[in-house]
């Protein structure tokens, strides 16, 4: 039986469904809770990047659909009727409950759109290829804090 969810936790589970369906509606199921996963791996993670789903979402400049005044997705929201949007809301509580197990079984904390491509990937990709861990849908994903998740993940020797 699970324990009571407080209205905070509620508001951080649509706070993830909500990111889920501005970053990632036109993905697969798979490349949803991959999102799901990765952003979750940064809640278990407590880092500069926060430590609860809200701190965590909320991090200026880390999911652009919630933070960045530039991003034309931060005005845009689900209607009511909207399939995608009650997709996005279960998979965020199946994530949360553990339900889902991620698609990628590398630690991935970090994504990022096939639409970045060159100069304007991210500086942390581009600097760090070895930290890649998979690709779904249209989406890259990386294991940017190396937290020995998996074994594969290498830091580059001048880093350790």
């Amino acid at each position: 039986m699970e324990s009571t969810v407080t209205p905070w936790q509620m508001y951080g589970r649509v706070l993830l469904a909500l990111t889920l369906w501005r970053e990632a509606r036109g993905e697969p199921f798979t490349g949803k809770v991959a999102v799901a996963q990765s952003i979750k791996n940064r809640v278990d993670h407590p880092s500069w990047w926060g430590n609860d789903l809200v701190s965590v979402l909320t991090k200026k400049w880390q999911y652009s659909s919630l933070t960045d005044p530039h991003d034309r997705q931060l005005t845009t929201w689900p209607k009511a009727d909207d399939a995608v949007f009650e997709e996005c809301l279960t998979i965020a509580d199946g994530v949360l409950k553990e339900r889902y197990a991620s698609p990628l079984t590398r630690g991935a904390d970090s994504y990022f759109d096939d639409s970045l491509q060159g100069d304007l990937r991210p500086k942390w990709a581009r600097e760090h290829p070895e930290r890649f861990v998979g690709k779904i849908g249209r989406m890259n994903f990386y294991n940017m804090d190396c937290d020995v998740e998996d074994p594969h993940v290498s830091i580059k020797e001048t880093e350790a």
